[in-house]
């Protein structure tokens, strides 16, 4: 049971993740849609990437800073 709780609050707080972000991509959006011609296209180009990728990203660089730290406490022992 302690485990299912544990998953659930997981679970929930990913999910929240994902909807703050969805939302914030949404109102970016709309913002670029409202300028025309190649602002709006500057605009649109300057948006984040879709969620998956940012949390491909952001795992990518925690695991590349997690390794330098590794290295750093190596070297100072």
């Amino acid at each position: 049971m302690r485990w299912l709780c544990l998953f659930a609050v997981i679970f929930l707080l990913a999910c929240s993740q994902r909807q703050v972000y969805d939302s914030v991509q949404t109102s970016q959006r709309n913002e670029c849609e409202l300028l025309s011609g190649v602002q709006r296209a500057e605009c649109l180009q300057r948006l984040s990437p879709d969620y998956q990728t940012y949390e491909r990203q952001r795992q990518a660089l925690l695991q590349e800073n997690n390794k330098s730290t590794d290295v750093d406490e190596f070297k100072k022992q």
